[in-house]
């Protein structure tokens, strides 16, 4: 495929929900958290109705992801005003999803301290794909223009 259509193709797989869509459905649990007060009762209640707790699982990482010990620590520097209830969150979905499949390691990924990150810096939830998106477009096109020499 031409640069475009590779490009085309990239933006496209990151307009689905569990990749480019899951920051701003992590920040609908926190808000959800914010609204009852209680992150374990939450976990909980989602996991029992099979939704996805989004935010954790990778499909390459079996252990945390390295991009979310970075940017939780970002979080906490800059004091982002949700930190406390992502850091009860968190806590609340690893020990639950380790208690109900401890032989499956689901562990914090990129996406989830990434909403964070993004809401204190005013981003719109909505915006949120939008951002990742065009992070990620300079390496996309480091990718293509290799495999177009190779």
């Amino acid at each position: 495929a031409d640069v475009a259509a590779a490009l085309s193709g990239a933006v496209g797989a990151m307009s689905g929900p569990l990749h480019g869509g899951a920051p701003s459905r992590v920040l609908g649990m926190i808000e959800e958290i914010e609204r009852t007060g209680d992150a374990t009762a939450y976990v909980k209640q989602a996991l029992d109705r099979g939704e996805r707790l989004m935010g954790f699982g990778h499909r390459v990482y079996r252990a945390e992801d390295p991009r979310a010990r970075v940017l939780r620590r970002t979080a906490r520097e800059l004091a982002a005003p949700r930190f406390e209830v992502a850091e009860a969150l968190e806590k609340a979905a690893l020990e639950e999803l380790h208690n109900r499949r401890p032989d499956r390691v689901l562990a914090t990924n990129v996406e989830f301290w990434a909403a964070i990150v993004l809401d204190f810096a005013e981003v719109p939830a909505h915006m949120f794909t939008s951002m990742f998106t065009c992070a990620r477009t300079a390496g996309w096109s480091a990718h293509i223009l290799e495999q177009k020499r190779t």
